[in-house]
């Protein structure tokens, strides 16, 4: 009888489990967009850059960033948090099916890998994106390419990374 009530509680425990995945994944992603919203550590929050967005050349009311090793860790960060806020939503399904896998292998006492190192591939891989498009930001400011408030200052690039819409005729 007691190997009965010892599957049942190993039963029981693993079922949590995957609330407690859950539960992380939820937790993160509220954490993140918090983030985000309160202004990725630049001093300005989307409140006040979405006001500031309908001002005519906001740009020139801006002072360009200088570009030190803190400020560009400051920016991979926020390229880093913004990736986590929108595609860890996106992976939570793959993470979820993952951990369940998981729970099967452990109750068959097979080799399994905890569901947060899988995670951290995701996390690596938006990692390396995030590093790549800060040194992009950084590239295009110095060529004056990019304005303060990342908006394109040449019709050219502008053009090739969102073409407006044709007019309403």
């Amino acid at each position: 009888m007691s190997t009965l009530s010892e599957t049942s509680v190993l039963e029981t425990a693993l079922r949590r489990d995957r609330w407690v995945v859950l539960g992380a994944l939820v937790m993160v992603i509220i954490a993140a967009w918090i983030w985000i919203v309160l202004g990725a550590g630049t001093g300005t929050n989307a409140v006040a850059m979405t006001q500031m967005a309908g001002t005519p050349d906001m740009d020139a009311m801006m002072e360009r960033a200088v570009w030190t090793p803190g400020y560009a860790g400051l920016m991979f960060a926020m390229w880093w948090v913004m990736m986590v806020a929108m595609m860890l939503p996106g992976a939570a399904p793959m993470l979820l099916l993952f951990a369940r896998v998981n729970r099967t292998q452990k109750v068959r006492d097979r080799p399994y890998v905890r569901t947060g190192f899988f995670a951290a591939g995701y996390l690596a891989a938006w990692g390396g994106f995030s590093a790549l498009a800060a040194g992009l930001q950084w590239r295009l400011e110095q060529l004056d390419l990019l304005g303060p408030m990342m908006t394109a200052t040449n019709y050219w690039l502008g053009g090739a990374i969102l073409p407006r819409p044709a007019s309403g005729n």
